[in-house]
């Protein structure tokens, strides 16, 4: 791979092995032998996932007052500010401080969200390989966790503290690329201020509606099933802890590698489709284990479900960064708005597990009844209409727009006028079909991928756009579209 994309995979992967050492592993616990009653970190973990849709919908509240900018020093802050309440986690768990847990929970959403944001930007700047990229870096960080979860003594807790720090260092170390990219991402920037984060972050369309929530809340209602019968089972203590999420984290790595090796067989694009039914496949079978075999089951059967409902959030970060290629949307809407969607399901199944384990317990029965109508649950989602979500396609119009009625397509109208426009303005086939790309806010890389050409031809080829219609920019470029008549 290029340099830029080893510091974009590891960069993404040091922030997501933070997530999984600070409240999913032994690294923060006391050291007392089985810690078999509550030690109050679960409620940072819930705080933490209600702090994220709280921002998330503050972020989309605030776009609608006015057009604001994040500066360049708020991630160094956000990432800062992780470390720092690491740290605070690691004496408060001791301490059995809940207060400071809680308070360190709802710091933690707020800043990882906007460091989250800030990678799946990244993300969407590249081509659709860029999604094999996605899990190749949540398939490190199940590493890095497989590793760093093990470490003796305090040092751990050091390792923890310094990911964040790394992960933001290699995405300030990419601004350069960074910047070079979102210059030909999006027909609408924000403003040219130096000490504004770049574009990407920023710019594109603010329409939720636009999200493919359809595809998304197939992947939210699988992943509440994981959550809610690992919570189960677990119950008020973390007896299960080591099992259950060390054997989910093996799971989620042997998920990705079986998305993985495919791809580097055929070179092709990631299948989100494919990958999606892999993943409900692993927690069907791990349901039905502990269905037939009981309690016993549990580690096994445990660790599919809780590792499956891992990946399905990692399948939701996929289609988010799909949509944001593909309809030039904000990456600060569309992401926040995605890892909002994860934590309130991820937090939803979490809670109600807990209140089904202090009413009805985990015994046999209670686990029979979960498993046999979370697999009714998979079973409809697998092979109903709303199944998982299909790579979208590039819509093609059969007609010209004034033969179209009104409920037309606003792509394919938008094709059409593009078309019209290349004709009266003397653009080659190859350049009118870049045009039309172009016009429906596709990135450089984006539009390579679909003519199979490489990006330096793409770019050649918007130069000559640009020279032949006087223009300097794909704004000036796209306000020539919409005044054409």
């Amino acid at each position: 791979m290029r340099a830029g994309n080893v510091r974009v995979v590891v960069g993404s992967a040091l922030l997501w092995a933070w997530g999984f050492l600070c409240f999913l592993s032994p690294a923060l616990f006391p050291e007392r032998s089985g810690v078999e009653a509550s030690i109050g970190l679960e409620y940072g973990f819930f705080a933490s996932q209600a702090s994220v849709v709280v921002c998330a919908c503050l972020v989309m509240l605030a776009s609608r007052w006015r057009r604001f900018i994040v500066r360049r020093g708020a991630f160094f802050v956000a990432a800062l500010l992780v470390a720092l309440t690491t740290l605070v986690l690691a004496w408060a768990v001791r301490a059995s401080a809940l207060g400071a847990i809680v308070a360190c929970g709802v710091v933690d959403g707020g800043a990882v969200m906007l460091l989250g944001v800030a990678w799946g930007a990244r993300y969407s700047l590249g081509s659709r390989r860029m999604r094999s990229l996605v899990v190749l870096s949540f398939l490190v960080a199940y590493l890095l966790y497989l590793v760093v979860a093990h470490v003796p003594g305090p040092a751990s807790v050091a390792v923890v503290c310094l990911l964040p720090l790394a992960s933001w260092a290699l995405w300030r170390s990419d601004a350069a690329a960074r910047h070079e990219l979102s210059s030909e991402v999006f027909p609408v920037r924000a403003g040219g201020d130096e000490g504004a984060a770049p574009g990407e972050l920023m710019a594109g369309l603010w329409e939720a509606r636009v999200l493919p929530w359809r595809a998304m809340s197939v992947l939210v209602a699988a992943t509440f099933v994981g959550n809610l019968m690992a919570s189960t089972v677990m119950g008020s203590s973390y007896a299960s802890v080591d099992s259950l999420f060390f054997g989910g984290i093996l799971v989620c790595a042997c998920i990705a590698t079986m998305a993985l090796v495919p791809l580097t067989a055929r070179r092709g694009a990631l299948s989100v489709d494919g990958v999606y039914r892999i993943t409900v496949t692993f927690t069907a079978v791990g349901l039905v284990g502990v269905m037939v075999f009981g309690a016993a089951a549990i580690p096994v059967g445990g660790a599919l479900v809780q590792g499956s409902a891992f990946f399905l959030q990692v399948l939701v970060f996929l289609v988010v960064t799909q949509s944001t290629q593909e309809s030039g949307l904000s990456p600060l809407l569309s992401f926040s708005v995605g890892q909002a969607l994860i934590s309130g399901v991820v937090f939803a199944g979490n809670v109600v597990g807990k209140q089904v384990y202090a009413l009805f317990g985990s015994g046999e029965f209670v686990l029979d009844v979960m498993c046999g109508l979370g697999l009714l649950a998979l079973f409809f989602m697998l092979v109903g209409r709303t199944g998982a979500p299909h790579e979208a396609a590039e819509p093609a119009p059969e007609r010209p727009v004034a033969d179209a009625p009104a409920t037309a397509d606003p792509e394919a109208v938008v094709l059409e006028r593009a078309a019209r426009f290349s004709q009266s303005h003397g653009l080659t086939k190859r350049e009118a079909e870049v045009l039309g790309y172009l016009a429906r806010g596709r990135t450089l890389p984006y539009i390579a991928d679909a003519l199979f050409v490489t990006t330096g031809t793409v770019k050649t080829h918007t130069t000559h756009i640009y020279r032949k219609l006087a223009v300097n920019s794909r704004q000036e470029l796209l306000d020539q579209l919409d005044a054409f008549e």
